[in-house]
């Protein structure tokens, strides 16, 4: 009998779902650390990060309103990715020769994610409708996983992780490649006049009468604040400012265990109901803030980070699957669309919005003790206000044991590329070499002005920011500092960032956990 589906209709839905994904890992957890570097202020990089957010709050317009009225949706798809795989390589190019970013940047990024946003809805759509069998849907959209999983990994081993803008390229190219690509797909005519009649799920409205789904409404959006889009515009900062290698690849953790726990999921929901995988989705989130305020320690500071980075499988998966399975069972089948609209709009436009804005917030509310110096690019005279600190690379000797996770190291070395070590602190200032610089070593520099990574610094600014950071750490002028001493100076103050969002989610879980009494949901099997 012949197939009303077209020829090889999983492979090329699945290759369209790898690119999807590959494009928005490429930068979605990246771009955090590169403001971070960059030096950009707490409100520049929130709203940075809030671009996402505002493509998530408009696609339903472009969606609902335009696209699945008037056109095919792979043609739009086309359109959308070009323009805003156009628009990552020009953010690229600003990031790699403009001095003052933040401004062009941030309206390349906005436009990326208003083009880029619409097309995550509209390739569900493509993929709904041509799959032989809708249940297989997941199949195919963990190829968008696997996708983000190796574009963080190539820009970590390949393009400078979250230190350069290359990043941006390999976004932008794959962008423009899927929207050839598109062109391929099997045609998906529009709707026509009846579609994005109710765009935003506003219909959905009157369910908030009854109280079961009115608290769940706003137990989800509350928690979702500080969820996504807080933990995406913070996790990349601090696991570079930690001084873990390979930080970016390190983030993968995340997407690892969110297959693992999509597998499992439905077993939760048959044994425990989903009023219970509701509540560990929400307990999950504080837990793991838990585990990243006290990555500072001495002792075990990397091993929470792996568990927080972990525990992404319960957090997204329970809480932000666990909200849709929800909705599909407790809406009438004449509001699911709607209830699900709403869901997305709050969950993954308002919540993340105001959760990327809070990231920015407490990020500069909580900065670092001394953030940079002023310095002066070697290539051009234009003095630049506030660089980077410069660098003290780690001795051989006290090199981590975690240094097997480097994958930029790792990858030059089946390459056969050898890798001089840069020029650091302790190469010009530590001239008894005991892993320690004082104020007299610098005194004692010959030279008034010094040259690292490309900056150029003056040896009395230096010797300022050295008195002031004895003075943060409450070391005597006359001791040296070490590296560790050193590094400590120029990161944020992760314990209150994330310790404050955790007893804001334990809150609601407490109230949740009381106050949510829908029966359907606690006996609701997978």
């Amino acid at each position: 009998m012949d197939s009303t589906h077209p020829p090889l209709v999983r492979t090329r839905l699945s290759i369209m779902m790898l690119l999807e994904f590959f494009i928005w890992g490429s930068w979605g957890v990246t771009l955090a650390g590169y403001s971070d570097n960059l030096g950009f202020t707490g409100a520049q990089h929130g709203w940075l990060m809030s671009t996402t957010a505002i493509g998530a709050i408009i696609a339903p317009l472009i969606v609902g309103l335009i696209a699945d009225r008037f056109f095919a949706a792979q043609r739009v798809l086309c359109v959308l990715h070009v323009i805003a795989g156009a628009c990552l390589i020009a953010a690229g190019y600003v990031g790699a020769n403009f001095e003052d970013k933040f401004s062009i940047l941030m309206t390349l990024m906005l436009l990326n994610g208003l083009f880029f946003f619409p097309t995550l809805a509209l390739c569900n759509a493509v993929a709904f409708k041509h799959i032989p069998d809708a249940s297989k849907f997941p199949r195919i959209a963990m190829f968008g996983t696997i996708g983000w999983i190796i574009a963080v990994l190539l820009a970590e081993a390949f393009l400078g992780g979250m230190k350069e803008s290359l990043f941006l390229y390999q976004g932008g190219a794959a962008g423009i490649l899927l929207g050839l690509y598109c062109l391929t797909l099997p045609n998906t005519p529009p709707k026509g006049a009846e579609a994005g009649a109710d765009v935003f799920g506003l219909s959905a409205l009157k369910l908030l009468k009854e109280p079961s789904f009115l608290i769940f409404i706003v137990c989800v959006f509350l928690v979702s604040i500080p969820a996504v889009g807080y933990f995406f515009g913070l996790v990349g900062p601090m696991l570079q400012q930690r001084d873990y290698p390979s930080p970016l690849g390190l983030s993968t953790l995340c997407q690892f265990a969110e297959v693992a726990f999509m597998f499992t999921m439905p077993w939760f929901v048959a044994r425990i109901g989903l009023k219970r995988v509701l509540m560990i989705g929400m307990a999950a989130w504080g837990i793991r803030y838990v585990c990243f305020a006290f990555t500072g320690l001495p002792e075990g500071g990397f091993a929470l980070a792996v568990v927080g980075l972990i525990l992404h499988g319960f957090c997204y998966s329970f809480l932000y699957v666990g909200s849709y399975m929800y909705i599909d069972s407790r809406a009438p089948e004449d509001l699911k669309a709607s209830a699900q609209g709403l869901l997305t709009f709050l969950l993954i436009g308002v919540g993340m919005f105001l959760g990327a804005q809070g990231s920015g917030f407490m990020k500069g509310k909580f900065a670092a003790d001394i953030p940079g110096m002023p310095a002066v690019k070697v290539s051009t005279d234009e003095e630049i206000k506030s660089a980077a600190l410069p660098t003290w690379n780690a001795p051989k000797a006290d090199a981590s044991a975690l240094d097997y996770l480097d994958l930029a190291g790792t990858v030059k070395k089946w390459r056969g590329i050898k890798e001089e070590a840069a020029p650091d602190l302790s190469e010009l200032f530590d001239a008894n070499e005991d892993g320690t610089i004082t104020l007299a070593e610098i005194n004692d520099f010959a030279d008034p002005e010094f040259v690292l990574g490309g900056m150029k610094y003056k040896k009395d600014d230096l010797a300022t920011v050295f008195t002031n950071a004895h003075k943060k750490l409450g070391i005597s002028e006359s001791e040296g500092l070490a590296r560790k001493d050193w590094l400590a100076v120029q990161v944020n103050k992760w314990q209150p960032i994330w310790l404050w969002p955790s007893i804001y989610i334990f809150v609601i879980f407490v109230f949740f956990t009381f106050a949510f009494r829908d029966k359907e949901a606690g006996k609701q099997e997978a």
